[in-house]
């Protein structure tokens, strides 16, 4: 990781011209910033007069003219631009690196002379920073900026960048942040991990890769010693933190409630100049959306038409404290774009299903739909949740009162697939059904439609890509021929599907229990016709079924489909077709999958139905 990152940071750096300020500089953090209070000291023969406080809009170039950058222990800043949440908290942050710097920089006169300035005129300052706060709005309040100018003779305002002195103080105090922790300084003689070359080296950089925030995780047990546990060197720590700035500006995203990074690692520099170019300009021109895979502006869009002559690394992580820490959840790398090329393909290829179009979805889930599935829309709002992601998420989760979180069983999931590694059937079907069921067990039944839908996506999807082994076995299963009573015409339907979801529907006690459980619909159906309640429901055992439980089932739905005056011939024969063939040969599924196929046949049931529309 630290490798590709140092990369791209190297490569941004020598082709951009960046100094050390550009580089040291953390406008990342200023995204939200709008306006900026200045407190204004002006020059006065050897003394600093204080000359007024204002309000500035602010921009990304002034960045660099504040000299911004926050320390990891939060106290105070490398120079006095902070950001401003109370005049009250300013004063004590200013107050602390004073207490830190000024005996260290004691040679430098105008240091000396803005501390006496602001201890001489500390009540009108202060005052002056809170009438100008309070007059900001909500919106320019959040990240709004303090910082420092100074008037000189000819009356024109100096930001700090344009003072030698405070040139040379930020990049001391940035410098000395990487290498400065709990009051111990860990710096030495040593090799190089990046560049493998023997200079003065620091521990582990701009990343806050490992802690030692206890002396029993220092190396040797002395926090002075850190280094030796990643020795990294200065440049290499500037490439560094050029490659975090690029990262956090134009290659993070946002994840339901997590955090990733999509780092491109390309041999050729050649390679990294045009990717960087056209993320740099797509990620200008475009509004991203919070998702992975289907959201049409992710970079990933950009990335997956490139030729294989470089890899991706996805880091996904949560942010601890400050937004320097964070604990890597899920760590996936050397992806190439023609996976992830084909990894899109896949899952807009579903979409184009019969099940999955407008007129299905109607009779599915109600007339207020529209759409296709993965751009569904209900009575005109969009339904959140249909990129791979989100779909994953409704399954893989922990629940919060009435909320699903999208927790780390859902990043695993989501990285075995960008890592093309098998996902478990047993345990990937367990969780389907499991959430099928609470919706099922909750009366939710347009929520329990639409998890049916979105499972049976997601299930085809990774079986497309080879991700979840199939039952299918040729030689295993005999060929029964359909018996005369059934009716062509009324079961094409249900061929068809089985047809376009082949590689889900490959074993005849699949289809038995699915075909089920559109019996069971349809009688369900029938009963809230007539009876405005659906007391059939009540056997289902919560959808808790098995083998038993579904051939003692069947007899009882028919048997009260006779005294609803009702029948389908064609699909009790089918059903028992598929399980004489299911007896014949063995059943090859878990308790699980039975009830996950009858969870898709109950929900999707209306879709079989002779007349109904069809499109």
């Amino acid at each position: 990781m630290l490798k590709a990152i140092k990369e791209l940071g190297q490569y941004i750096r020598e082709n951009k011209n960046l100094d050390d300020i550009q580089v040291l500089t953390e406008s990342s953090k200023l995204a939200n910033t709008k306006k900026m209070i200045c407190v204004v000291f002006r020059r006065e023969d050897d003394s600093l007069v204080f000359d007024g406080v204002h309000i500035e809009d602010f921009d990304q170039e002034k960045a660099r003219k504040i000299l911004y950058r926050t320390f990891g222990h939060a106290q105070y800043d490398a120079t006095l631009s902070a950001k401003l949440t109370s005049p009250d908290k300013l004063e004590k942050r200013w107050r602390l690196w004073f207490s830190r710097y000024l005996e260290k920089f004691d040679n430098i006169i105008s240091l000396k002379l803005i501390k006496n300035a602001i201890e001489e005129n500390k009540n009108k300052i202060f005052e002056g920073i809170s009438e100008k706060y309070n007059q900001l709005n909500k919106q320019e309040k959040r990240g709004c900026l303090a910082t420092i100018k100074i008037r000189d003779n000819k009356d024109s305002e100096m930001y700090l960048a344009e003072i030698p002195e405070f040139v040379e103080i930020f990049k001391i105090t940035s410098m000395e942040d990487f290498y400065y922790k709990h009051k111990v300084e860990s710096i030495g003689e040593g090799v190089c991990c990046l560049c493998m070359q023997r200079k003065t080296v620091i521990p582990a950089s701009p990343f806050f890769v490992f802690t030692v925030d206890k002396v029993g995780f220092a190396y040797e047990f002395d926090r002075a010693n850190s280094w030796k546990q990643l020795p990294i060197c200065f440049d290499c720590a500037l490439d560094l933190q050029v490659g975090k700035e690029f990262l956090k500006s134009q290659l993070s995203f946002q994840l339901y409630g997590y955090q990733y990074f999509v780092i491109p690692f390309a041999i050729q520099k050649e390679t990294l100049a045009e990717i960087i170019n056209e993320i740099e300009l797509r990620r200008r021109s475009s509004d991203y959306r919070e998702g992975l895979i289907n959201a049409e502006e992710d970079i990933l869009e950009i990335l997956k038409e490139k030729k294989d002559v470089f890899n991706l690394i996805f880091i996904f992580y949560k942010t601890k404290g400050k937004d320097d820490f964070f604990d890597i959840l899920r760590y996936v790398e050397e992806v190439p774009p023609s996976w992830i090329k084909r990894i899109y393909d896949t899952f807009r290829n579903i979409n184009q299903k019969s099940i999955f179009k407008e007129g299905r979805l109607k009779i599915i889930l109600g007339e207020k739909w529209s759409g296709d599935f993965t751009k569904g829309m209900w009575n005109g709002e969009s339904i959140p949740k249909l990129n791979l992601a989100g779909m994953i998420g409704d399954f893989f989760y922990h629940r919060e009162k009435d909320r699903k979180i999208f927790d780390k069983s859902s990043l695993n999931i989501l990285g075995d697939i960008l890592e093309a590694k098998q996902v478990d059937k047993r345990y990937f079907i367990r969780h389907l059904i499991a959430a099928i069921r609470e919706e099922h067990e909750r009366g939710y039944e347009w929520s329990e439609k639409l998890l049916s839908l979105k499972s049976l996506y997601l299930l085809n999807f990774l079986l497309e890509l080879g991700l979840v082994c199939s039952d299918f076995r040729a030689e295993k299963f005999k060929e029964v021929k359909l018996m005369e009573e059934i009716k062509i015409k009324d079961s094409e339907k249900v061929e068809n599907f089985f047809s376009e979801f082949s590689r889900a529907f490959d074993t005849p006690d699949k289809k038995a229990v699915f075909l089920e459980g559109i019996l069971v619909s349809f009688l369900l159906d029938i009963q809230y016709a007539k009876r405005k309640d659906t007391p059939f429901r009540k056997k289902l055992h919560g959808l808790k079924l098995n083998k038993r439980l579904i051939k003692r089932l069947l007899p009882e739905v028919i048997e009260k489909l006779k005294q609803y005056d009702a029948g389908y011939p064609w699909l009790e024969t089918l059903i028992s077709k598929y399980l004489i063939e299911a007896d014949e040969n063995g059943w090859a599924i878990s308790d699980d999958e039975i009830s996950y196929y009858f969870a898709l046949g109950l929900n999707f049931g209306r879709v079989f139905k002779g007349g109904e529309r069809n499109e």
